[in-house]
């Protein structure tokens, strides 16, 4: 793919060159660990308060992801599924202003894509895109294969977005961040590249992104996390997106909803950074 092709596909996506994309984190659903018996409408009542926070603040996107879910599955179960799906069906049902993306934890990327499909997202996350990881988990296979002839197979105008180097991840090849980065965009055809710090909310350093960007030709890389106020300047000019998450939060939680103030700060820094 040419290089204005995934760049232009960006912007049309987003509306934006820069967009800035928050996460929806969901409460634990029914059959993982921490699950407490919450209906699915309270659920998505909680994600629908967050996606709604969102998309009157201004930003263009938001991630569904299964955060409370821990311990993760490398494939997770039909009633994460239909759960996943339920929720971001009314998502993009109510806050029909916000571009919707999936992500399936552990890395379930062929169950993302199913959903996004089906609810009319526009990208899915994939954290073990290429290469294999060591995580909490045990190992972590390159999904890239598999994921791109799914979508091949559905059709499907959807997006990946894939991390390299993920938080929480050891990569086995132990090589440079930008040698992954061009095997990413070059054999795993990623639409986008995201790059992370050390674990959720970690600062991403700015040469990590640096040093994906000056490795890659044609692909967006977007800084995807312990993004805030303080530092989205340093990504200026380094960067071609920002996901916002856990420094949001009440008490940077992850888990807690989103604080409106929090949300409303970084904004205004974000619109005289990345001007729409």
């Amino acid at each position: 793919m040419k290089k204005i092709d995934k760049f232009k596909e960006f912007e049309r996506i987003f509306g934006t060159q820069k967009p800035i994309i928050g996460m929806v984190h969901l409460a634990p659903l029914p059959g993982s660990p921490q699950y407490d018996g919450m209906s699915m409408n309270e659920i998505t009542d909680l994600a629908l308060r967050d996606a709604r926070l969102l998309s009157q603040a201004g930003v263009e996107g938001a991630i569904v992801e299964n955060f409370g879910d821990v311990m993760f599955y490398k494939k997770v179960p039909p009633e994460t599924i239909a759960a996943m799906t339920y929720v971001s069906a009314n998502i993009a049902r109510e806050v029909p202003g916000l571009v919707l993306g999936m992500c399936v934890l552990q890395s379930d990327a062929v169950a993302g894509m199913a959903i996004a499909n089906t609810v009319g997202a526009k990208f899915i996350r994939v954290p073990y895109y290429t290469e294999t990881y060591v995580v909490d988990a045990g190992l972590m296979d390159s999904v890239a294969a598999e994921v791109l002839r799914y979508r091949k197979f559905l059709n499907a105008d959807v997006k990946i977005f894939a991390d390299v180097h993920i938080k929480h991840g050891y990569p086995l090849s132990q090589r440079p961040i930008g040698q992954a980065a061009k095997d990413t965009e070059h054999r795993g055809l990623a639409d986008a590249i995201l790059v992370t710090g050390i674990a959720t909310g970690a600062e991403t350093k700015p040469e990590d992104v640096k040093e994906v960007k000056e490795a890659v030709e044609y692909t967006p890389v977007i800084v995807a996390s312990g993004v805030d106020e303080q530092n989205l300047p340093a990504y200026k000019a380094i960067a071609d997106g920002a996901i916002l998450g856990t420094r949001i939060k009440v008490d940077n939680d992850t888990e807690a909803p989103i604080d409106p103030q929090k949300l409303g700060r970084f904004m205004k820094v974000a619109r005289s950074v990345w001007p729409k």
